[in-house]
């Protein structure tokens, strides 16, 4: 199984430091209000952006949360990451790999530590700056909207925080949109 690992590296080349994001989730009334956040994307990008079909079994990590998405378009990806449930922005610390097998890693996980669930979506995907703009239609759940404000090396996480506020203003996403947790753990409730 040829795997690619993305975090920082040491100088052996192991991965040492997680890449750090900051993040908010909202959830978005309707479909009208959602195309609207489309459309608001469109304007400040000035693109169309990218549909992306993600299909993301998680598994029961003993910290974090573990999930492998499947992808249509590109490999598959193994991401173990780190995130406060809290409804405001925060800090996400994550690890991933490339898969070229993912069913073999899907199938090993598994047996191993066990399938917790899984989530589907159409993600619409747009990148400003160093903020990638994440409209998702979720199986089961409906229309949210993430940030996630990527912070370089020598980036705080007030910096971010900074950045994400001021996304907030642009997409006009109130304090009462915003949501904890994970999409997994809203629907396992």
């Amino acid at each position: 199984m040829t795997t690619t690992t993305a975090s920082a590296t040491n100088s052996s080349g192991a991965p040492s430091v997680p890449f750090r994001n900051v993040e908010i989730k909202a959830s978005i009334a309707n479909r009208e209000a959602f195309d609207r956040k489309v459309a608001i994307a469109e304007q400040l990008t000035g693109t169309a952006g990218e549909i992306i079909k993600q299909h993301d079994v998680f598994f029961n990590a003993q910290k974090g949360r573990l999930k492998l998405r499947y992808l249509e378009s590109k490999k598959s990806e193994l991401i173990h990451y780190f995130r406060p449930d809290i409804g405001g922005p925060k800090v996400s610390t994550f690890h991933k790999t490339d898969l070229d097998e993912p069913q073999v890693m899907e199938k090993i996980l598994a047996e191993s530590i066990g399938r917790k669930g899984e989530v589907r979506k159409r993600r619409h995907l747009f990148l400003h700056e160093q903020t990638r703009i994440h409209l998702d239609d979720v199986e089961g759940l409906g229309y949210f909207l993430e940030f996630e404000v990527c912070l370089t090396p020598a980036q705080s996480e007030q910096d971010g925080t900074r950045v994400a506020n001021e996304m907030m203003k642009l997409f006009e996403v109130a304090d009462s949109d915003l949501i904890e947790g994970a999409y997994m753990d809203k629907l396992l409730k």
